[in-house]
């Protein structure tokens, strides 16, 4: 049998990881609906065991389930960069790094595009009712945004980019005139708490800082991933793209030797 290239075995092995996170977000999807209908029959006074022995079994599917990504999730290219940040469980970056083909994702901003962290408009991209298809994978940009609350409770490299962006935008909003206050003391504007040029929400501040560090680690995760694969990358290895005024690598923002 002829031996497969390093880029071939790559493929074959992300097959398997697809398919378990595939059939964990629909595990997950399930466990929700199910916890639901428990939760509405406790407010009625009400217990079904069927419905309780399922979701008993739902819960113990999931659990298996993870516990295979988990484990394939060693053999990644990026494994030896990004198991070395605080906040990165087997599960989670399984559940992103299984939704993206890193080849079609020929630049960094390709794959912020993909995952829902582009900008369109000047804005950030979101569904619109009768606004045709999305132009991101929901499903990524979900995983993502979890993933970027587990680098928060770590509080390791990444959540402190996160803390260093927050504190710049306030100074930005300062010197421009605007308070950063919580969302319970913005003005009211048609009876409704509203953002004003004078006046922005703290909650505001903390998704622009969040969503910004969640973009780094995407630009490094897509830096070590292609040059484990030996595609090409964007050189120099420095971010700029995010505009940073020195150069920020991937090996900057390990936690681990």
């Amino acid at each position: 049998m002829e031996e497969l290239t390093a880029r071939e075995q790559v493929i074959v092995n992300r097959k398997p990881l697809s398919a378990l996170v595939d059939a964990t977000l629909s595990i997950e999807k399930l466990r929700v609906q199910n916890q639901i209908r428990i939760t509405h029959l406790h407010l009625k006074g009400r217990d079904d065991p069927e419905t309780n022995d399922l979701h008993k079994r739902i819960v113990e599917l999931e659990e298996y389930v993870d516990g295979r990504i988990a484990k394939l999730i060693v053999s990644h290219p990026a494994y030896p960069w990004f198991s070395r940040v605080k906040g990165i469980g087997k599960e989670n970056i399984g559940k992103i790094v299984a939704l993206v083909d890193i080849e079609k994702a020929g630049t960094i901003s390709g794959l912020w595009k993909f995952c829902g962290y582009a900008v369109e408009n000047g804005k950030s991209p979101r569904r619109v009712k009768g606004g045709g298809p999305l132009t991101y994978n929901s499903q990524l940009r979900t995983m993502c945004w979890r993933l970027g609350s587990s680098l928060m409770r770590a509080q390791g490299v990444f959540y402190d980019y996160y803390v260093a962006q927050k504190d710049t935008y306030t100074q930005r909003f300062a010197n421009n005139g605007t308070s950063v206050v919580p969302a319970t003391k913005l003005p009211k504007v048609d009876g409704k708490k509203t953002e004003t040029p004078a006046y922005i929400s703290e909650g505001h501040v903390h998704n622009m800082a969040l969503r910004k560090m969640i973009k780094l680690f995407l630009a490094c995760l897509w830096l070590e991933w292609r040059k484990a694969e030996g595609l090409p990358v964007t050189k120099p290895y420095s971010i700029d793209i995010l505009q940073h005024d020195s150069m920020i690598e991937p090996e900057d923002m390990t936690d681990r030797e």
